[in-house]
């Protein structure tokens, strides 16, 4: 496979595409080309007056000052209590056996 010229991601982006990717089994790089092929389909298909209007009433400014807030340690921790405190009702793993599996406060079965 012949490479173009690099290209920079945020390290948000970055993170997330390395997630799915894992997710996925794809490399960083084919996630973020699946996820370009994807963006080049919905723009072909979807008229650009309705483009423009998703991403006027998406369009937030106080979005990346927030998403920068709950990405601090006091953010995460902030985020599991309310969690915690809305939905008792969790799913997870429990040990080293790989079944999602329904926990509770105490992560029991």
């Amino acid at each position: 496979m012949k490479y173009g010229p690099p290209i920079r991601l945020t390290a948000a982006l970055a993170s997330h595409a390395r997630e799915a990717a894992q997710i996925q089994e794809r490399s960083l790089t084919e996630q973020v080309e699946h996820w370009a092929r994807i963006g080049q389909i919905v723009e072909a298909t979807v008229l650009s007056a309705t483009v423009e209007r998703l991403k006027a009433l998406s369009h937030d400014a106080r979005i990346p000052s927030l998403l920068a807030a709950a990405d601090t340690v006091a953010g995460r921790r902030k985020a599991a209590r309310l969690i915690r405190e809305r939905n008792p009702v969790r799913h997870g793993t429990v040990g080293n056996d790989p079944a999602i599996v329904k926990v509770g406060r105490a992560r029991r079965r």
